[in-house]
């Protein structure tokens, strides 16, 4: 009977355990013998009920867990309902028996398991409730250990003679005169908010809304995106120049001009993206602050704050010029007209931002010059710190950032040397700057965190925010590069640092980074990026919570440049191109030893890979096409027309080219292949829809394979696409009329009228331009209306 009862409370675990865990099959088992552990703060906590995994959650008791973290728990028991309350300090959190919501910090939080009563002992989850005490917790599924540890804080740079030492050990390199191919200095944020393949896979981007309309396409659902237009099925909203327009498209047959946002000239506000979320709309925008403070120094060009220390002093911007990202917020009232309800303003250049439910959150870069060169001109020796000098008070007074609430005064509060963290290798003289909001809670307010050392790339997760620096370091007449990662946690509208990882290489793409199941991946450049042949290669580095490194793949195509990535759930899809397009699909079942499945080369390469379902892909690029160098025997490619491709991969080790579509010739581009919100997929609807600029070659008997095409169109390209027929072109709508064609030159025409985004409501597909909008039958693609803005 002991036997029994043990073979079937194993039995009652195994059931429990999740059916998907992030190794092999192999790893799986093995590790599945062996019992969770749970260290607190180094040191083994032993429990005496067995920890064990459902739902991706680690299920331990609550009073031994609670008490060991300093917290009182408390059991109420209402009509049958029985609580528990755990108090520390001023943080609180109550769970239910049998309930997925936990309260916490006034709250309600979505658990993956309920907690249970087994033998009498309560379990919960241990994530959930550590974190609602204000604990750290970190998952090693090697070792199967929950580690849970105070949080870790950055030091701050408090003093004068701290700032200077700190500005003495931040390099002087020459980074300003590196140019590197595909790699741009405004950031693009990735996102994974789901651990399920499914969703990562998902067709179509963006969060189910309310109605039948589209969503900006994003990486995964739940974790939404800025854009420069978006629609919530009544009303389409869009930035247009210098200001906001909302369209009322209750009738498509005469969509209607419901409200303008124009903001004065005296604000040098330009809105960049904007949000809509049913209950508010919030335009994001830069500012530019010319002031009149001459005693303040203030942030500069970015370029020159890289440059290397010389004899010759370069011209400076005016000292007093002031760079910030603010963002409106308004309510959205049912007749289109939004009612202005605060505003938020930080320094610095606007990197990117994401929503995550209620929370905002909003990355800049706040850049400053050289600071070799700013002692220069102002006769200080940064060898000498006295701290007396009125001038070195100038100097640290320059490192404060402002930042504005209106919800809690129109004066801007500051941050001082106090608030200013550093990272443990400063990288350069900038400042990271992480704003964070709660808009769902009455008291929530704006909050800046400020970080010596500038950001490159930035990777977000629903509850994670990787922030990425690249270290540039000479090798001979090159450079090599490492970029260092710095992990924060998010917590509904706060942000709490969590730890760094370095790993060689370069990230190249927005797609490169991705959590999954607890592991950060990265796929990144190695090599000389800044020769004419360079001899790189691509690799992907997984880490584990900590950022330690559990696995990598190297060497991946030698010589060649990576274009794009893609991450679905336990495998990645990598392009790589020199002279043909090879496709790589890669496993990632197992993290410590992730490998290649298999490969497909055809002529062209993918700037951007898009999911259609689990076992195919959609890539967006340029067809190539191979000649012969001039004087030698070798080949080179050089890129024509557009080319959209369906790829087969339920075959991993033999992928295939299922369907291709060719745009335009020699000069044809999307905006999509720049910016993939750009894309409207529903696999739902067979709709697929995107910008194009086509450029055409006209008698191509007479042209040599340098020729470049000549202006030809511009408009969506709508076609519908299923895995029988492939790609089908529907129909173009273009915003030119006949007297825009006749008016445009070989190279141009009115870009006023240049179709950016294609989105759906209801039955209706509507196209944007910054001078118009028009809508058309979804089902025959027939006009149904237009506006001209005013």
């Amino acid at each position: 009977m002991k036997r029994t009862a043990l073979l079937a409370a194993c039995l009652a675990i195994a059931l429990c355990l999740p059916s998907s865990l992030p190794w092999s099959a192999t790893s799986e088992a093995q590790a599945s013998q062996k019992p969770i552990r749970i260290e607190l703060e180094g040191k083994e906590l032993p429990l005496g009920s067995s920890a064990y995994i459902e739902q991706g959650s680690t299920l331990v008791p609550v009073r031994e867990i609670a008490e060991a973290l300093g917290a009182v728990v408390t059991y109420d028991k209402k009509n049958g309902v029985r609580t528990i309350l755990l108090t520390k300090g001023e943080r609180e959190a109550q769970l239910t028996i049998g309930s997925k919501e936990m309260l916490a910090q006034g709250r309600t939080i979505a658990l993956a398991t309920a907690p249970r009563t087994v033998n009498s002992i309560t379990l919960v989850p241990l994530r959930a409730i550590s974190e609602a005490l204000g604990t750290v917790v970190t998952w090693d599924s090697l070792t199967r250990t929950a580690h849970i540890d105070k949080p870790l804080e950055l030091p701050a740079i408090r003093s004068q003679e701290k700032l200077i030492e700190l500005l003495k050990s931040a390099p002087t390199d020459d980074r300003a005169k590196i140019s590197l191919p595909g790699f741009s200095g405004r950031d693009e944020i990735a996102v994974d908010s789901s651990n399920s393949p499914q969703a990562e896979a998902a067709g179509e981007g963006g969060s189910p809304g309310a109605g039948d309309h589209s969503q900006t396409n994003i990486q995964v659902s739940g974790v939404d995106e800025a854009d420069w237009a978006k629609t919530d099925g009544r009303f389409i909203y869009q930035i247009s120049g210098a200001r906001v327009v909302i369209t009322d498209i209750s009738n498509p047959d005469k969509p209607r001009l419901a409200s303008v946002l124009t903001y004065e000239s005296a604000e040098r506000f330009q809105p960049e993206q904007l949000y809509v979320d049913g209950t508010r709309l919030i335009v994001i925008g830069h500012s530019t602050d010319y002031g009149t403070d001459t005693d303040t120094v203030q942030p500069q060009n970015a370029a020159i704050a890289v440059l290397p220390d010389s004899g010759s002093m370069p011209l400076l911007p005016p000292s007093q010029l002031k760079q910030s990202v603010r963002s409106y917020i308004y309510d959205l009232q049912s007749n289109g007209q939004p009612k202005l309800q605060r505003t938020l303003e930080q320094e610095g250049t606007y990197l990117s931002s994401r929503k995550i439910g209620d929370a905002l959150y909003i990355i800049t870069n706040k850049p400053y010059r050289n600071y070799s060169l700013y002692a220069k001109s102002k006769g200080l020796h940064l060898d000498a710190i006295t701290g007396q000098s009125t001038n070195f008070n100038e100097l640290a007074a320059s490192f404060q950032t402002g930042y504005t609430d209106t919800a809690i005064s129109d004066k801007p509060q500051s941050l001082s040397l106090d608030d200013v963290r550093y990272f443990p290798d400063i990288i350069d003289y900038s400042l990271l700057l992480i704003g964070s909001i709660d808009l769902g809670q009455p008291e929530g307010l704006l909050q800046v965190s400020a970080y010596l050392g500038s950001s490159d790339r930035i990777f977000v997760s629903q509850r994670h925010l990787y922030v990425s620096q690249v270290i540039y370091k000479a090798k001979g007449g090159a450079f090599e590069f490492i970029t260092k990662f710095h992990k924060f946690r998010l917590d509904y509208g706060s942000v709490l640092y969590m730890g760094e990882g370095s790993v060689p290489g370069l990230v190249t793409d927005p797609f490169s980074m991705n959590e999954h199941e607890g592991y950060f991946r990265v796929a990144l450049t190695n090599g000389d990026l800044t020769s004419d042949h360079p001899g790189e290669s691509s690799q992907i580095y997984i880490m584990d919570e900590k950022l330690r490194i559990v696995g990598k793949l190297d060497g991946i195509a030698p010589g060649e440049k990576m274009y794009s990535v893609r991450f679905m759930g336990k495998r990645a899809y990598m392009v790589t191109f020199r002279k043909v397009d090879p496709l790589f699909a890669i496993d990632l079942s197992n993290p410590q030893q992730p490998k290649i499945l298999g490969q497909l080369k055809i002529p062209g390469y993918s700037d951007y890979l898009h999911p259609y379902d689990e076992n195919h892909l959609i890539g967006f690029g340029k067809d190539t096409t191979e000649i012969k160098s001039h004087g030698s025997n070798d080949t080179r490619a050089i890129a024509t027309g557009m080319k959209v491709a369906l790829f087969d991969v339920s075959d991993v080790s033999r992928p295939k080219e299922k369907f291709k579509e060719i745009i335009g010739d020699t000069g044809t581009h999307s905006e999509l292949l720049d910016d993939y919100k750009a894309l409207l997929f529903s696999r739902e609807k067979g709709l697929l829809a995107f910008p194009v600029t086509l450029y055409e070659i006209g008698d191509k008997g007479n042209t040599d394979l340098f020729s470049y095409g000549q202006f030809a169109y511009q408009g969506a390209y709508v076609y519908s696409l299923d895995l029988e027929k492939g790609f089908r072109l529907r129909e173009r709508i273009t915003h030119l009329s006949d007297e825009d064609m006749l008016k445009s030159g070989m190279y141009g025409y009115n870009p006023s009228k240049a179709v950016r985004r294609i989105m759906y409501a209801g039955d209706t597909l509507y196209t944007l331009s910054d001078a118009m909008l028009k809508a058309n039958s979804l089902s025959d693609l027939k006009e149904r209306g237009a506006l001209l803005y005013p």
